[in-house]
């Protein structure tokens, strides 16, 4: 079995922690996800937003460092995506929060020198590209000339975190094809959905651009009352196919990130999550667009 994974904070969890990536007791483990076929995830650093200018570049390049050590140390397990390793687990080293970049271009072109591929722009409060969801706002000036580099250095933009004025703001500044990584669509009766989630009109612009988005499991973000775990998954997963998104549904979990409810929190039950949404009717084809297949698409033609 084959998994793509837009998003999870493992790494951060396991700096902070001072736990092994290979094995913990962390959604993710190395060995708990070399169990599969094939397992592709981007891992990204969360830089906190209490965590500006220096404090976020030192901070970044603590968890990055940490975390390269954890490759190079069981490359028998895990290797860079791209890399000609034959590893069950390959990674794509992302930011969640811009500011890792310090507040300038050069910043910025440090972190692809780092192996940065991913950048999602903001957390949840403002920095000095845009403004979150739970903020008010919109891009700087510095944040407009970020877009620009980035995408001319090739690293993919991240739109989860934005708030509607900035989403908005970045289609218009963008042209290169961009990801929500752990972003849902906005069906969920709750106040942190709807400040999180994608309306249909956010979602047919990331299609327009030939985009991706990835499935969250926070509970906060899919759930809705009754509707829990693998159901509310098959929720959003029927809504992504019955409205034309089919091409654009990725798996964005946010492990170690969030609260996730239990049938669907750790690696090792992904491929029991994939089984249980074959049974409720949903089709192979599907399946695999929604588990690895329009992911890997994504990052093999950018």
């Amino acid at each position: 079995m084959k998994i793509f994974d837009l998003h999870c904070d493992t790494a951060g969890e396991c700096y902070n922690q001072g736990v092994s990536l290979k094995n913990n007791n962390l959604h993710i483990s190395l060995e708990r996800a070399a169990i599969y076929d094939s397992y592709t995830q981007l891992f990204a650093v969360w830089i906190p937003d209490e965590l500006r200018g220096e404090d976020a570049v030192n901070y970044f390049n603590n968890v990055a460092d940490n975390f390269y050590r954890e490759v190079a140390l069981y490359n028998n397990l895990i290797s860079m995506y791209g890399d000609s390793a034959q590893t069950p687990v390959k990674a794509i080293m992302t930011v969640e929060g811009g500011s890792a970049c310090g507040g300038t271009l050069g910043g910025l072109n440090a972190l692809y020198k780092k192996g940065v591929r991913v950048i999602t722009l903001t957390w949840n409060d403002k920095n000095e590209i845009a403004s979150g969801a739970f903020s008010e706002g919109g891009f700087t000036v510095f944040g407009k000339e970020f877009v620009k580099m980035a995408e001319n250095l090739g690293i993919v933009l991240d739109v989860s975190h934005l708030n509607r004025q900035s989403f908005f703001e970045f289609a218009e500044i963008s042209t290169k094809p961009f990801i929500a990584s752990h972003s849902n669509a906005d069906i969920v009766d709750n106040p942190y959905g709807k400040k999180r989630n994608l309306t249909k009109e956010q979602l047919n612009i990331i299609k327009e651009r030939q985009g991706l988005v990835g499935l969250n499991y926070c509970r906060d973000f899919i759930e809705n009352p009754g509707v829990l775990g693998v159901d509310a998954l098959a929720e959003q997963v029927s809504f992504f196919i019955k409205n034309g998104y089919e091409n654009i549904m990725s798996l964005g979990s946010d492990f170690d990130g969030c609260e996730i409810h239990q049938d669907l929190c750790g690696v090792e039950k992904t491929g029991d999550v994939y089984h249980r949404l074959l049974q409720k009717g949903f089709s192979k084809e599907a399946l695999e667009k929604l588990f690895w297949k329009n992911a890997e698409n994504f990052f093999h033609n950018i």
